[in-house]
């Protein structure tokens, strides 16, 4: 409506007959007053709807990605590239919904940008706008596809930075205590150099598309009015300014364009990375652990199938060869009730065999387990998370006072309550830096407890404690159904 709007106040203005036209120009002024407001409001309308639905997509793919992180092995992505994911590949997704509307605005702005030229300077100059126009959207290609390919190795970069950097905190007591701090810091450096190398070249590709966008305008206003004096079609004052609120309004999609080209290559490699994650194989995890669902279940909780099969943690559906690494030859029952020790030398596959029942270790062959009611699991390497002493043994169920004693109990943890100075709500540390090795693994111990499960899984749970605790902790062992 602009350039129509400038066309006829650009006549009024020329014509010499003062007695008229004052309502006309009235009612100009007033159009050009109304299409500036439509277009602002519609504008804050369509910034806060498209950061609203940013928002919302961000918020669901966090979600999907905190849910497939719980469900990958060992063997899985590290926290670096998790992180990553969140950090980056997650913020590029929901900054995309900015530029969506422009995938179909932008060719929509151009054809009726280019249908005024045709009005207004007529055939030829139009002519000459199209093919300008599209020459520079052509030149854009490769420079996206390069973009794309770069992008794509920056985000590899920053993955393997992340992970190091990650190692590094996580394992900070160790280089301090080694003296491995140089060495370490010149292996982040290199990382870092590798990705300043990417994206030195990125931002090379970026400048070659800014200089496109900003030589763009000027190149089309150039070459339109040039063949208009070589065709000799006449420029009026109206005709002429015109043409320039066209070329204002053709200059917004060719200043878009690069943006929005950036922008759908970053977010369409940052989707394929997380639909890689998402999609990628659960290893063999079994899709079903017996969970009771009915009458005859409620009688059966407790009870153990374990099918004969092979399981491996480098399992690959790609490679014919694997090396297992456990075999189970012969079904085994275990009834509800029982209590079953796993005896063996180190490295015999006591910890794998647990792992195999919980699904947590891919399986190559054979018929999954299966495990009626709920399960409670100690691992050998004591988890602990940041908090007090209630928050890890409650570990978000709800306070039941006296089984809560009972379980402090039971798991010798009376004692130490009475010499920290808060009891149990004693912050313990990050991974329970303030505890001894015997304590963590009590307080784990009073997790699995507290849970009130109907199996429960201990791996070498009295590896960190004494002799006596340990025949204290073994007779409320007795009351549970367990397999360590």
């Amino acid at each position: 409506m602009g350039p129509f709007l400038i066309t006829y106040l650009v006549e009024l203005l020329s014509d010499k007959k003062t007695d008229k036209g004052h309502g006309r120009g009235y009612m100009l002024a007033c159009l050009f007053f109304a299409s500036k407001t439509v277009e602002s409001l519609s504008q804050r309308q369509w910034y806060f709807g498209a950061r609203r639905i940013g928002f919302q997509v961000r918020a669901a793919l966090m979600v999907s990605i905190y849910k497939k992180s719980l469900l990958m092995k060992n063997s899985g992505p590290v926290a670096g590239k998790v992180v990553n994911f969140l950090d980056v590949d997650v913020e590029k997704v929901g900054e995309f919904f900015w530029y969506i509307h422009g995938i179909w605005l932008l060719p929509l702005q151009i054809f009726l940008a280019l249908a005024i030229l045709y009005h207004s300077l007529g055939a030829m100059a139009s002519l000459s706008a199209v093919l300008v126009t599209v020459l520079v959207m052509v030149s854009n290609t490769p420079l996206a596809n390069s973009q794309q390919n770069l992008n794509m190795k920056i985000m590899e970069a920053k993955d393997s930075r992340i992970k190091a950097m990650a190692e590094a905190m996580k394992s900070m007591r160790i280089l301090k205590l080694h003296a491995w701090e140089t060495a370490y810091l010149d292996k982040l450096l290199k990382l870092r150099d590798v990705e300043k190398g990417w994206l030195r070249k990125y931002l090379y590709k970026c400048s070659a598309i800014a200089f496109l966008f900003w030589a763009s305008p000027t190149l089309v206003s150039v070459v339109t009015f040039g063949v208009c004096i070589l065709v000799e079609i006449p420029l009026a004052a109206g005709t002429v300014l015109s043409a320039l609120a066209t070329f204002r309004i053709l200059q917004d999609p060719i200043y878009n364009l690069p943006e929005l080209v950036s922008m759908v290559t970053q977010t369409k490699v940052s989707l394929d990375r997380i639909e890689e994650f998402i999609k990628e194989d659960h290893q063999g995890k079994p899709s079903c652990y017996g969970n009771i669902t009915g009458t005859k279940d409620l009688a059966m909780a407790g009870e153990i199938v374990i099918e004969p099969g092979e399981y491996s943690w480098e399992a690959d559906t790609s490679s014919k060869k694997t090396k297992v690494t456990l075999k189970i030859n012969s079904k085994v029952s275990i009834g509800k009730g029982l209590k079953v020790a796993v005896c063996g030398p180190v490295g015999s596959g006591k910890s794998s065999l647990l792992y195999s029942i919980m699904g947590e270790i891919p399986r190559v062959s054979g018929a999954e387990p299966t495990v009626v009611g709920s399960r409670a699991y100690v691992p050998q390497s004591a988890w602990i998370q940041t908090g007090t002493i209630q928050d890890n043994v409650l570990f978000g169920k709800a306070m039941d006072r006296s089984l809560y004693e009972e379980v402090l109990q039971g798991c010798a943890l009376d004692r130490d309550l009475e010499l920290w100075a808060n009891g149990d709500m004693t912050v313990v540390g990050e991974r329970g830096v303030n505890l001894s090795g015997g304590q963590k693994q009590r307080i784990q111990l009073a997790r699995a407890l507290y849970s009130d499960s109907d199996v429960y899984f201990l791996d070498d749970p009295f590896s960190a404690v004494d002799a006596h605790t340990s025949a204290h902790l073994f007779k409320v062992r007795k009351h549970e159904q367990s397999i360590s």
